[in-house]
């Protein structure tokens, strides 16, 4: 790309005399540097690395030093900004196709979409920018319906929501589900019966485009995740141990997941975990326990008698770093 054309779709503001009139590709590492790549500083401690393995110009926010002034300095208010301007200048050309997904939907299709055509764009823009970047034409590329993607992809799409197919549930229990779509049986699947209304419109949805999936194998997602523990709340496998611990990261998901569980599992004796700020939002006739630290969370569960404990703004991964933090200093 020509530095001046950068500059006209990036915004960003030269601050040297440059010798170099273009440069090759934009990097992110200082490590995949090469002769006449530009370097994006997410990291301003980087950029000695990047000028030093060739980097024939930088973009950058803040105050940075300029130390080579035959190479492009260029400064923007926001980093993030500049590169959406960049990409969506770039994606311009490339007839995407582009749909837009709720968050557990598009953790699904994530599992389930094996074609070539699509992407799954679940990390943040710096994270996907190579791939974005590099994306052929007429791909089909899946989002989160977070209003920031509106800013890059000019026609965005919503994958409907309702489908004419239907999954036949053949057996269920809260966490495990074996079921009919479409003509095929799937036994026993460790996929909660709670991710078929978002399962199937994804399934037609693909079926009718001619894209490339599998359900087989599919086991949720990082949406309402079940870990199984003992009364001790010792981790146990899957199906063992008396209690449950389910984990939702998003709070925006509880409010459905809580009326899931309420609706499957009438007879069991349910807790909820948010934190404290969001608590008041929930309805008032569950057992709702408010956490400050996750610390406290461990807490409360020694002290509470349950069957299923859902905790909220929470991955799984919290038992592996109270776990760490327990641990007794030794001299050894």
């Amino acid at each position: 790309m020509r530095l001046q054309n950068l500059l006209s779709l990036s915004g960003a503001e030269l601050m040297s005399d440059p010798a170099v009139t273009q440069f090759e590709s934009i990097i992110f590492h200082p490590k995949k540097i090469r002769r006449g790549d530009l370097f994006v500083a997410v990291d301003p401690s980087q950029i000695s690395e990047a000028v030093a393995a060739g980097a024939y110009a930088i973009l950058y926010e803040g105050d940075v030093a300029v130390t080579d002034n035959e190479i492009a300095w260029l400064k923007t208010d926001a980093i993030e900004t500049a590169l959406l301007r960049l990409l969506r200048f770039h994606l311009l050309e490339k007839s995407l196709n582009v749909i837009c997904c709720n968050a557990i939907t598009l953790a699904l299709a994530a599992q389930m979409l094996s074609d070539p055509r699509c992407y799954v764009l679940k990390q943040t823009l710096t994270d996907a920018f190579d791939a974005l970047w590099s994306l052929k034409e007429g791909s089909w590329v899946f989002v989160s319906d977070d209003a920031r993607w509106k800013d890059l992809f000019v026609n965005l799409n919503t994958l409907p929501h309702k489908s004419p197919m239907t999954a036949e549930i053949v057996e269920q229990t809260l966490f495990e589900t074996s079921f009919v779509l479409d003509g095929v049986f799937y036994e026993r699947m460790q996929l909660s019966p709670f991710f078929l209304p978002y399962l199937v419109p994804l399934y037609a949805f693909a079926k009718s485009k001619g894209l490339e999936f599998s359900v087989c194998g599919m086991q949720g997602s990082a949406h309402f995740v079940p870990v199984f523990v003992s009364d001790d709340l010792q981790v146990k496998t899957f199906g063992q141990g008396g209690k449950v611990l389910i984990f939702e990261p998003d709070l925006s998901m509880l409010l459905r997941e809580i009326e899931f569980i309420r609706t499957e599992a009438k007879w069991a004796k349910i807790v909820y975990f948010v934190p404290q700020e969001a608590y008041t939002d929930l309805p008032e006739d569950i057992n709702v326990l408010p956490y400050a630290q996750q610390e406290d969370i461990m807490q409360l569960l020694k002290k509470t008698a349950f069957h299923f404990a859902l905790v909220g703004g929470q991955d799984k991964s919290l038992l592996d770093r109270i776990a760490k933090r327990n641990v007794a200093p030794t001299l050894f």
